[in-house]
């Protein structure tokens, strides 16, 4: 009788841990935030030199995530303004950094001194441009 408890041992040890195994695994917590395309947008942008679906990618992401209410990742919006920014739309780009201020507020620092960067930039602009309209110049 002895004996056989010896037997049992190794098998009853096996299915304890394939049990607490399975419970564990069913505990996974799920996915902080929604990469959605953004990782494969960086890889086709800085790797692949391609820009060409960047923007159409960095949308998707955002667009998808607020459908599933989840988090977009950290840099997305900042991202995606520094996109708009490029492309001129200087106020949208203002607001995609406030954005990832208000989430992440770990690059509060960051994003208030681009904010302020570009707001800069569009009052040297205004103020140029009304020099112009003054003086009568075209440049």
């Amino acid at each position: 009788m002895f004996r056989c408890s010896f037997i049992f041992l190794p098998r009853l040890v096996f299915c304890c841990f394939m049990f607490f195994t399975l419970l564990l695994a069913g505990c996974t917590p799920p996915d902080l935030f929604y990469w959605g395309g953004y990782e494969d947008s960086l890889y086709e942008r800085y790797v692949e030199n391609d820009t060409g679906q960047t923007e159409a990618h960095l949308q998707e992401s955002i667009a998808e995530a607020q459908r599933g209410n989840q988090r977009v990742p950290p840099g997305l919006y900042a991202d995606y303004g520094f996109m708009l920014y490029k492309h001129g739309d200087k106020s949208a780009a203002i607001n995609f950094f406030d954005k990832e201020k208000k989430l992440y507020p770990e690059s509060s620092l960051l994003m208030t001194k681009l904010i302020d960067r570009v707001k800069q930039q569009n009052d040297h602009e205004a103020s140029k441009s009304n020099r112009t309209g003054l003086t009568g110049d075209k440049q």
